[in-house]
């Protein structure tokens, strides 16, 4: 297991014995090189599709600096035990909702690996059985704090749960959990306001971590002019 005091910035290859875990924080440093620092103090938002195994690819998005409003993304690809990074989009339309805040990068210190591990653990409690998780890194709206958001599947691929853990500290923020057995019979007695209340709040944390990406843009060279010498 890495060691959690690592940060997003100290690492750029693992050695073989890690070659598939804790995804994230062997990026960043590629991403330095390619693309200078600029783009890592712009990066808004990590996301790796969901998954049984430890995700080898990752999408990542920075708002580009000398073009307001608009997002450049790249693909960390695992080629044996490093990571390499390809331009791969840019514009207005690449996520349906952008990420209000930038992340700081430096705050990271509990990788994706260990926030599954939150999340599993977690789901343990809940008696839920999840299969695949996706992964999302980006910064709460209000403090800034870099958040995980993981996605909880079954089998077929249905979201089971969902939870939000501290990416600066590893404390589970929220957990919401719908798994398909649930009963969907009416109840006998109606939701009192807390149910209500609480079942709002499940439902708002859910809907904010919606990043939905369209199809995408082309680059062209100018991605790599963008932040090159930075």
């Amino acid at each position: 297991m890495m060691n959690p005091l690592f940060t997003l910035t100290t690492l750029l290859v693992l050695g073989a014995s890690a070659t598939n875990q804790a995804a994230v924080p062997e990026i960043t440093e590629s991403l330095r090189q390619q693309y200078g620092g600029l783009y890592l103090q712009n990066v808004v938002l990590f996301r790796a599709l969901p998954a049984s195994t430890d995700p080898i690819q990752w999408n990542v998005y920075a708002r580009d600096a000398y073009r307001p409003g608009q997002l450049v993304r790249t693909i960390a690809t695992l080629n044996g035990v490093s990571w390499t990074t390809t331009p791969n989009g840019a514009g207005e339309d690449l996520l349906e909702r952008n990420p209000p805040k930038t992340l700081d990068l430096n705050r990271v210190k509990i990788d994706s690996a260990q926030a599954l591990e939150v999340a599993k653990k977690a789901a343990a409690l809940s008696q839920v059985t999840i299969s695949k998780a996706g992964y999302q890194l980006a910064a709460n709206d209000t403090n800034g704090v870099p958040e995980w958001g993981i996605e909880l599947l079954d089998p077929t691929g249905y979201e089971i749960g969902f939870c939000v853990i501290s990416a600066e500290t590893g404390a589970l923020v929220h957990q919401s959990w719908t798994p398909k057995t649930a009963s969907t019979a009416k109840k006998s007695q109606p939701e009192t306001e807390g149910e209500i209340a609480a079942k709002k709040v499940k439902k708002g944390v859910r809907k904010a971590w919606n990043w939905t990406e369209d199809a995408g843009k082309t680059t062209g060279s100018f991605f790599k002019e963008l932040f090159k010498g930075n």
